[in-house]
């Protein structure tokens, strides 16, 4: 019989609730335990889910396949879910849910095994398992995990009370369920020390000498041996039933509270998108002919999967954590945005539901309750993000987050023209000249004309020849130099170290001149969709006139755009950053580096949050550092996927940086404390916004910022 979670009575306890005396007993403890399972199910259209469902059936944006390979999604959810795969990675949350979804969920299975024994196997087939070795292994199994949860909650607890991060999201709610569950496994404890007080513990008992394989409950037991019988027995019952209730309890609280994640967040993890990028609303280049409206500025626009995402997060805080806005003091917190939208699904449900309880998208003219943009979502916090998908990587429950924000900019800026006015000549810029620098196009292909001359191993000079796709009619390579690399000063360099790269390799290829445009990764992330597919749409028909199969980038965001959002509109190109090509070339022996490169010191390297996260390139600009044998590689405090962002993304390389402290210099900051006195980056926008950082903190004299390929051109000895 069973006296807590995971505990076994004996039949010599006759003083249980299932007991002589307590006939009735049994039979409530099952109608009390449907009782709670009922309001529970009461409690999910109290608690205002059901609501949100009846919502998110409303909802009208596109959506990717859900459900293809559905075995292979749900293996990805048992192994995510079960060895907490993203979860642990950060340590001190990880280990402490880990140990409490792993010790409450032994602990069910142990209770559910001393059901079946005692009210099912034994009564029906009079089989008794549970003894012997069995039961002693059981003992100590199920009371190890007890002890799991008691440390896994103390050190929730302790992360609320005493390490209080400061992105902690508190409300009651998280208290109270840390308490429960503790409540629950230190009363199942000392149900089963009362147990053992009146049994194992006591002298000349047959279990005495195996008291100690339930080495909790003989530490709670051991208090209370020296108590008569009777005491025993009262106070067993009164703790057994104030566990029970507080279990009941535990049950009804899941549908009032972030508990029912326990079914969302495996459900979330199924249905994740399985795209090479976070999608966004599909916009087909037809739409821009029919459609009435652009973007999301009622929450039905979004996809149902989109809501969904807001039950599904638990507000754990991971992407405030690492969102590179929140901690330089601006009012964007990935999390809040998740939460209002939440929350504003009741508000408009209030306006949308008739009277017989059925939902129905309301016109924006009839409706007069609070506004998605502005009331529910301010627009600073829109315009704060820098899109570099950090919040995404950290979330456990596979939310995405800043996609939804990026559907508000296209509102704000397709239908409203809302967006911060130095956005206004950027995108004249694209439409004018092709280029956010607003820099005449004809002038695109003139950094060739600039190029220093190779000076050869005799003293004698070489020009350097790049050869354009209109001459040359065809290469194995395009070599997609992008505006920053046409018409920045400072990522000129970095376009004319490539180029002697590429000659010295002997690279079939070629670049279009005044015939590339920008790639319109910016136009797209602020929001500005029309312009962006305008731009993609030339550049494709420019790559198909050409027969271009396959594509180098200089910059992240455009190798981004080329090799992910051009299929979209039927550009489907093999595409590569530099990095991955000069790595390739230097392990071939195409390119030899010669000598080491004087004066870099120690070395950090800037992982981009487009080239990093977005596509997991992280191997080969070390690779490229480490080849050039010219200073020690160091880390800094946030690398690989947990990179902190230069600033630059999402468009805000055009934008004031008027809130808090600045980005990029936070970041400047990491690279100074990590003992770097170069900086490598291989990105255009992170090259310029580290080097800013440098001259705006006044760290001329401590750090130097470079491109690698700068550096590999010297290595190579071709400057």
């Amino acid at each position: 019989m069973h006296d807590g979670i995971g505990t076994v009575i004996t039949r010599e306890i006759f003083w249980n609730v299932k007991g002589e005396g307590f006939p009735i007993a049994e039979p409530l403890t099952y109608i009390l335990a449907l009782t709670a399972i009922l309001l529970m199910f009461r409690g999910l259209a109290k608690g205002g889910f059901w609501t949100r469902v009846k919502m998110m059936t409303l909802a009208k944006g596109s959506e990717v396949d859900r459900l293809d390979n559905p075995m292979g999604r749900l293996w990805y959810t048992i192994v995510d879910v079960f060895a907490h795969k993203k979860i642990l990675r950060e340590p001190y949350q990880g280990i402490f849910h880990f140990l409490i979804f792993w010790g409450f969920l032994i602990l069910f299975l142990g209770a559910t095994i001393d059901f079946l024994q005692v009210d099912i196997i034994e009564p029906i087939w009079h089989v008794h398992f549970m003894e012997g070795g069995v039961y002693l292994a059981y003992s100590v199994i199920t009371d190890l995990a007890g002890l799991m949860v008691i440390i896994g909650v103390l050190m929730a607890l302790a992360r609320r009370y005493f390490i209080r991060p400061k992105w902690l999201d508190e409300k009651p709610e998280d208290n109270i369920i840390l308490w429960l569950i503790l409540a629950i496994v230190l009363t199942g404890f000392l149900a089963e020390g009362l147990r053992m007080a009146a049994t194992e513990l006591k002298p000349g008992n047959h279990m005495n000498a195996y008291a100690w394989y339930s080495f909790m409950g003989a530490l709670f037991g051991y208090p209370f041996a020296g108590m008569s019988a009777d005491a025993l027995k009262s106070l067993h019952l009164v703790n057994w039933w104030v566990h029970f209730f507080i279990a009941l309890g535990f049950i009804v609280y899941i549908a009032y509270s972030k508990l029912l994640h326990i079914f969302t967040i495996p459900a979330n993890i199924f249905m994740r998108p399985v795209t090479a990028q976070p999608p966004l609303k599909a916009m087909p280049p037809e739409m821009f002919e029919n459609a009435e409206t652009f973007g999301i500025h009622n929450v039905e626009e979004y996809s149902w999967k989109d809501l969904f995402d807001s039950d599904a997060c638990v507000r754990c805080g991971r992407c405030v954590e690492v969102c590179p806005a929140f901690n330089t003091d601006k009012p964007l917190k990935p999390r809040d945005v998740i939460q209002s939208i939440k929350t504003y699904l009741e508000q408009k449900a209030k306006f949308a539901m008739d009277a017989d309880g059925k939902m129905r998208i309301i016109p924006d003219e009839e409706y007069t309750g609070p506004q998605l943009i502005e009331d529910t979502i301010a627009k600073d916090t829109i315009w704060s993000c820098t899109t570099c998908m950090a919040c995404v990587e950290a979330c456990p429950a596979y939310i995405l987050q800043f996609p939804k924000l990026i559907e508000l900019r296209r509102y704000l800026t397709m239908m409203m023209s809302d967006f911060p006015a130095e956005v206004q000549v950027v995108f004249k810029g694209f439409e004018n000249n092709s280029n956010p620098w607003c820099i005449g196009g004809h002038t695109r292909a003139d950094w060739t004309k600039t190029c220093t001359p190779l000076t050869l191993d005799d003293g004698t000079t070489q020009a350097v020849e790049i050869p354009l796709m209109s001459e040359k009619g065809g290469a194995e390579y395009l070599f997609y130099v992008g505006c920053a690399g046409s018409f920045d000063e400072r990522n000129k360099k970095v376009t004319t170290a490539l180029a002697k790269l590429f000659n010295a390799a002997g690279l079939d290829y070629a670049i279009l001149g005044t015939e590339e445009g920008c790639c319109g990764d910016s136009a797209k992330k602020i929001g500005n969709e029309y312009i962006y597919q305008a731009l993609a749409m030339a550049n494709i028909e420019t790559f198909k006139g050409y027969n271009v199969k396959k594509i180098i980038t200089m910059c992240p965001h455009g190798y981004n755009t080329l090799k992910h959002d051009y299929k979209e509109l039927g550009g489907d190109f093999e595409v590569y950053h530099y990095a991955e090509i000069l790595d390739r070339l230097i392990k071939e022996g195409k390119i030899k580096l010669k000598k080491p490169v004087e004066g870099l010191g120690t070395i950090t390297l800037h992982d981009s949050c487009y080239l990093g996260r977005y596509n997991q390139i992280y191997d080969q600009p070390r690779n490229l550092i480490k080849a050039m044998n010219s200073g020690t590689l160091v880390e800094m405090a946030s690398h690989h996927a947990k990179s902190f962002c230069c600033g630059a993304g999402g468009g805000r390389m055009w934008m004031e940086e008027n809130l808090g402290t600045r980005i990029n210099q936070k970041r400047t900051n990491e690279a100074l404390e990590a003992g770097a006195k170069t900086v490598c980056s291989c990105c255009p926008f992170c090259l310029t916004m580290i080097s800013d950082g440098i001259k705006e903190l006044g760290y001329e004299e401590k750090l130097q910022s470079f491109d690698i390929s700068e550096l590999v051109v010297k290595a190579a000895g071709l400057e």
